[in-house]
């Protein structure tokens, strides 16, 4: 079967190729026929990558070790579920998935539930044949997962430990659904422009693949956040690493692509402007690819060290942009004049910040790069580069979101200023009773705090007011993933403000005494589980202000396959606050060093932001 599943790649790549050259002999040779083969094609290429993919999640499963790929990455008392998700935790399985989702989404266009015409769904499928070619060539030649190993071993390296957490099995098939769900909005966008049928049709039809793929994404990044938060130990969501930042770029340009495509759909407008869109999310997208497997960056995330990948990544993605770009400027149109002061301006204006936003991320990922190659000196952009530069930004913005969606298409508030000076007053009251009830934050703090209030205040008053009527509409999605980004700002503003931490030394026995709290080291006990044995510590933590108490249990975990040490956070939580602490062993001594931290509404972090991709979920039911 797995000789059968190595071929079948190959058979997938000739497939491809057919899938994207048989519509031109067609056109050239006016057999329209053969573009009835083109679906059959399609659903070829999903179907024996459906089977080659389910072949290495059971080479994974029966620790078929005469594969190179299983040897690497498992062994035989690895759990059952890190067998089935370390299929794809590493390099060559992950571009398995990757090709596997690109025939996914061809193979639902394909079958045509959409009901697009033959001649459109035709180009679709031939743009998106060439790019399945170039990802299983590289598949095929760059990164085989079906490589096979001789002699045979008896037991396999095993899966880095980090990795081997249920988030694994998750995150990555959410975040690629996100990532490759952007491939067939190039190829749509370049069958357009070869169709010249950029129409209310055209943005119907394209628009839930836009909407589908950021939610897969916003939901992706989501739980790799949370998987740091609780699996790394850094005790906190987001570190502006570079390759967290490269899930994020294509996300900025998705949501200002999101925005504008409903405007095209409803009257005419932007149309370069959104072509130009959906050609740079995927380019960000396999950009994102190139700086992950190429090994030019030093990450936990990083799948690949080999220069040679990233050097056919890099040809591919500079082709893929050169295309995109001469198709564009060759069909562009002339945009229609639209009114400035309208609803259209806002949207306008959002999508400036979001591209904003996206230079400023890419900036700070790809800065460190050059200066490398350039000058040879290793520099690192970290927090403080974006947050002075974004913080500044959002606190607009997040005014401009509660604020545009007030503006009627080509309308204006006039009745509106009331009920906004209402909003506001309640806004800054609200931010005062925070800062009385915690402590004096920073001005730009407040600003946040008020400006997301400001947004969380209107989105929740325009859901109220959906909920009354009876006919609703797709404006509640907007109003749900807005309540949800100004929540998350919100909460993330408090989070980091008013984050309590501490660090100290203790034995088994000792009491530490710091502020409001005394935590007592009761005692250490020893687990053995089935790939890793774990020493578990156990501390009791009283704060004296609420006069509760809470049991924390830190462990540092000890693996043999690989032979590794990982210290695993104990997290107690609630809708109020997060008791984080992690525990390790100082060299030579009986002490253990302790990081304990008090972090507020962590909880509420989570839950906005699958607000967020709620929102984008509802939009596609909703399809009014």
């Amino acid at each position: 079967m797995i000789n059968f599943a190595n071929f079948s790649v190959l058979i997938v790549a000739i497939l491809s190729l057919m899938q994207f050259f048989i519509p031109l002999f067609g056109k050239i040779f006016s057999l329209k026929t053969l573009n009835y083969t083109i679906s059959f094609i399609s659903i070829s290429c999903f179907t024996l990558l459906s089977i080659s993919f389910l072949t290495l999640i059971s080479a994974y499963i029966n620790s078929d070790f005469s594969l190179l790929n299983v040897w690497s990455n498992s062994h035989t008392s690895k759990p059952l579920i890190y067998k089935i998700s370390g299929s794809w935790g590493n390099h060559e399985g992950s571009m398995l998935l990757w090709c596997w989702v690109m025939s996914l989404y061809g193979f639902f266009v394909a079958i045509n539930f959409q009901k697009i015409s033959s001649d459109f769904k035709t180009k679709i499928l031939m743009f998106q044949g060439i790019l399945s070619f170039g990802f299983i060539i590289f598949l095929k030649f760059k990164s085989n997962p079906f490589e096979k190993l001789f002699p045979v071993p008896e037991e396999g390296i095993g899966l880095n430990p980090l990795l081997q957490d249920p988030g694994l099995a998750f995150h990555p098939p959410f975040l690629y659904l996100g990532y490759v769900g952007l491939s067939i909005v190039w190829s749509f966008a370049l069958a357009g422009l070869f169709n010249d049928s950029f129409d209310k049709n055209w943005a119907t039809k394209t628009k839930p693949w836009v909407i589908l793929s950021w939610v897969f994404l916003s939901i992706g990044i989501t739980l790799g956040s949370y998987w740091a938060y609780y699996e790394l130990g850094w005790g906190g969501f987001w570190f502006w690493d570079p390759v967290e930042n490269a899930s994020l770029l294509p996300w900025f340009a998705m949501t200002a692509l999101m925005h504008s495509i409903i405007l095209l759909e409803k009257k005419k407008v932007l149309y370069n402007w959104v072509i130009f869109l959906c050609l740079l999310t995927f380019s960000l997208s396999v950009m994102g690819t190139f700086l992950v497997r190429s090994g030019i960056l030093n990450s936990v995330h990083t799948f690949a060290s080999d220069p040679a990948r990233g050097i056919y990544i890099l040809t591919f993605l500079i082709a893929m942009v050169l295309v995109s770009l001469l198709v564009l400027l060759k069909k562009t149109k002339e945009e229609k004049i639209y009114k400035s002061s309208s609803k259209l301006t806002f949207i306008l204006i959002n999508n400036w910040f979001m591209i904003f936003f996206l230079v400023t991320v890419l900036i700070g990922t790809i800065y460190p790069i050059f200066s490398e190659v350039l000058i040879n000196t290793k520099i690192s952009v970290g927090p403080p580069y974006y947050n002075s530069i974004l913080i500044p930004i959002i606190i607009p913005f997040l005014f401009l979101m509660a604020l545009g969606p007030k503006f009627k298409i080509y309308g204006k508030l006039k009745n509106q200023l009331k009920n906004i000076f209402v909003i506001l007053f309640f806004s800054i009251l609200i931010n005062f009773l925070i800062v009385k009830l915690l402590n004096k934050p920073t001005m730009l703090t407040n600003l946040i705090i008020i400006s997301s209030l400001f947004l969380i205040l209107n989105s929740a008053i325009d859901f109220l007011k959906h909920l009354k009527v009876s006919n609703i509409n797709h404006s509640i999605s907007r109003t749900i993933s807005h309540l949800g980004f100004g929540m998350l700002l919100l909460f993330i503003g408090l989070s980091e403000n008013y984050t309590y931490e501490r660090e100290f030394n203790l034995k088994v026995g000792d009491t530490a005494k710091f502020k409001s709290y005394e935590i007592e080291f009761k005692k250490l006990n020893l687990k053995n589980f089935k790939n890793y044995q774990a020493i578990v510590a156990e501390f009791k933590i009283l704060n004296l202000k609420k006069n509760s108490i809470k049991n924390s249990y830190p462990e540092m975990r000890i693996y043999n396959n690989p032979e590794t040490i990982t210290y695993e956070a104990s997290i107690s939580s609630n809708i109020l606050r997060d008791y984080f602490m992690t525990i390790s062993k100082v060299d030579e001594s009986e002490f253990y060093n302790i990081r304990f931290q008090n972090k507020p509404f962590m909880l509420m972090i989570w839950f906005s932001a699958f607000l967020i991709a709620l929102g984008g979920i509802t939009r596609v039911f909703l399809r009014t």
